[in-house]
This record gives C-alpha cells, sequence and structure tokens, in this order.
C-alpha cells in the first residue's frame, strides 16, 4: 500500500529555546483530508533538529495527541525536517 500525499506547513517560532519551529501537515486521502497540528521542530546547540510529535500537559507528564509507527512516522518525519530546511508553506511531496 502506498502512502498518501502528506503537505507540510512551518511556522517559525519567535522566542529563545531549543523549539525552532512547529508544523502542520495536511494528508490528502481520496474521500477527505486531516490535518495535525503543532510538531515540534527541536534544535540543541550542536546536534542535528528532530521532530517531536503534538503532546499535551497533564500534570506531571506530558500525553501523546499524535503517535505514528512505521513507514509513515518516518515519511513525516522526513518530510517535516525536509521543510524546515526549506522554510516553505506546505511543502508537498
Amino acid at each position: 500500500m502506498s502512502l498518501p500525499k502528506i503537505e507540510v506547513k512551518i511556522r517559525s517560532t519567535n522566542t529563545p529555546g531549543v523549539t525552532k519551529a512547529h508544523a502542520d501537515l495536511r494528508i490528502l486521502l481520496p474521500n477527505g483530508e486531516i490535518h495535525l497540528i503543532g510538531f515540534a521542530i527541536i534544535e540543541q546547540p550542536g546536534q542535528k533538529a528532530f521532530v517531536g510529535f503534538p503532546q499535551n500537559r497533564g500534570r506531571n507528564k506530558y500525553f501523546p495527541v499524535v503517535q505514528a509507527s512505521g513507514e509513515i512516522e518516518e515519511e513525516i518525519i522526513k518530510l517535516i525536517l525536509r521543510a524546515y530546511k526549506k522554510d516553505d508553506e506546505w511543502e508537498d511531496e
């Protein structure tokens, strides 16, 4: 089964810290689309950027809002990091 078309929108942050931007996804399916909002692009000094999936803060820890695994997770991370480096709006694959 092939992966659906995924579009990425990058939203830069203007605050100091390791979260450099946020990303929103639009997953295009034959019968509609899904929007996933709030992926974090985190980059610590001297390290490669990585993607944090959306989470909600609980009382003592964070809880995932969106989870993925396998090929779709790898594709999401790849597309977000590629769009972050280009900083395009709705970069699609």
